[in-house]
């Protein structure tokens, strides 16, 4: 395409798309329900004594989150020798293919699902029963929280790669990824451990807690940095995984 972006031919793509969208997101309604139902049959099998304390409720978002993290790989259909043709030759830039799963992953499916549980949440709040009332005061009306923020742009933006990255078993491929990534930091903190300085009895930790060069009050500088780091790691990391998304799709389409 001659044309990185335009709108009318975004649009046309959009249209083309719509039947696909709908369908995933019919799929989205119905693991949401899935997930929804499997917790509430959790807590009526553990008995009244046992949800009345621990319903399952409190997890709902975070299970719906895990949904969204690995839903492009999991409702994208393989790229095949049957489909890859008429995929190419769509008339559509790169960067218009790539807006188009960017909404429907990261802005409207995320959205449709915080509006679906949203009503469940209203509907138990009014159906008049007990365990319902309760479950429903118990939802979470926010999907994603403060400290999972760096976990959701970990997982969402290494499947959201692997979507796009492998033609076959997506899902599975991903998730190997996913583990070669937490190997790779956990033998990169792992080693900053072995190096660093033992106290007289062989302890690392310990030492780097209580050693005096190490033990001093923070600076309100060094607080403003890691409170920085803290938000903009998970944005950058994020933001970087959806540029090599976009390049590899290009690269796909040349």
């Amino acid at each position: 395409m001659n044309v990185t972006f335009n709108l009318k031919r975004f649009f046309l793509l959009e249209q083309y798309k719509k039947l696909e969208t709908g369908k995933h997101l019919l799929w989205s309604a119905g693991i949401v329900l899935g997930i929804c139902l499997l917790c509430m049959m959790y807590d009526i099998n553990k008995g009244s004594s046992y949800y009345i304390e621990h319903t399952q409720a409190l997890s709902l978002s975070r299970y719906v989150l895990w949904f969204l993290c690995i839903a492009p790989c999991l409702l994208e259909i393989n790229i095949t020798k049957q489909t890859s043709t008429l995929y190419l030759l769509m008339p559509a830039s790169g960067f218009e293919k790539f807006l188009h799963l960017w909404m429907k992953y990261i802005l409207i499916i995320p959205l449709f699902c915080i509006l679906l549980i949203a009503v469940l949440k209203g509907i138990f709040n009014l159906s008049g029963i007990n365990y319902l009332q309760y479950f429903g005061s118990q939802i979470e009306p926010y999907i994603i929280q403060k400290d999972q923020m760096l976990t959701y742009s970990l997982l969402q933006g290494i499947f959201f790669i692997g979507c796009i990255a492998f033609k076959r078993q997506k899902l599975i491929s991903s998730f190997i990824m996913l583990c070669l990534c937490l190997s790779a930091l956990l033998s990169l903190g792992a080693l900053t451990y072995l190096c660093s300085p033992a106290d007289t009895k062989g302890y690392w930790l310990s030492n780097i807690i209580a050693y005096p060069i190490y033990n001093f009050p923070m600076s309100s500088t060094g607080e403003a940095v890691i409170a920085f780091c803290n938000y903009a790691t998970p944005a950058l990391f994020t933001i970087g995984t959806w540029i090599s998304s976009y390049f590899l799709l290009k690269e796909k389409q040349l």
